[in-house]
């Protein structure tokens, strides 16, 4: 479904990704682990078309999206739920979802989605009339998914989803995401820096260093690499 080869990007004369060379296949759940500043989340902006990248290409379903707007590439059937959430404080719940489907036109799809986000997020729609800037932290993680479903995207990119969250949260928001691939056959690509817990849900895995690919294999592979333990899983 995804491909990125060779791709190359920078930030002014920073050379943040150096050659990257990825894959994920349709259904597929991929993890993608490293450390700050590794290039994790450049490599998610530059697939959503947030950042361009200066050469090599990325393709969705085997077209260049390597040079198109986030709104033309999410029309293709892709969303991106971005590092820290990026929910609008001073709407309420149900607004940022109506906001995440401005692409859609049928509105009967739209309430539909609405209360598929409900069903998925029960919390949701008990605070669906409440600002999003008063939920919790992982209520507004839930928020920013819910907003990402609401285009039914075939592929779902996800920074670090359980960053600042509680154990307690953090299990629920990892339960949706095997839903959505279970259940709906939903394709993600996982940032995630709860290792540990990436690597165990995932099917394939990468490790990122200083915008580099090191390692790629099955998920149970890349989590029985000596290396990745001491590293990454504090083994």
């Amino acid at each position: 479904m995804l491909e990125l080869q060779d791709v190359h990007t920078f930030y002014g004369h920073i050379h943040a990704l150096k050659g990257i060379n990825l894959t994920v296949g349709q259904g597929e759940i991929v993890a993608l682990i490293g450390g700050n500043g590794a290039g994790k989340t450049t490599t998610l902006r530059t697939i959503s078309g947030m950042v361009k990248p200066r050469s090599g290409a990325v393709r969705l379903n085997g077209r260049d999206i390597g040079g198109l707007t986030p709104h033309a590439i999410m029309q293709l059937g892709m969303s991106h739920v971005p590092e820290g959430r990026r929910i609008f404080p001073q709407l309420s719940v149900r607004e940022n979802l109506e906001i995440g489907a401005y692409t859609v036109r049928d509105r009967k799809a739209i309430a539909e989605r609405i209360q598929q986000g409900f069903e998925l997020f029960p919390r949701l729609e008990e605070r669906q009339k409440q600002l999003g800037g008063t939920l919790s932290g992982g209520e507004q993680q839930m928020l920013a998914i819910a907003r990402a479903l609401m285009v039914d995207p075939k592929l779902l990119l996800l920074d670090e989803p359980s960053m600042g969250l509680s154990p307690k949260f953090v299990e629920v928001i990892f339960d949706i995401v095997e839903r959505l691939n279970r259940e709906r056959g939903t394709t993600i690509l996982l940032v995630e820096q709860n290792a540990l817990m990436a690597l165990s849900m995932a099917h394939r895995a990468y490790v990122l260093q200083t915008g580099s690919i090191v390692l790629t294999g099955p998920a149970a592979e890349v989590k029985d690499n000596s290396e990745v333990q001491k590293v990454y899983l504090g083994a």
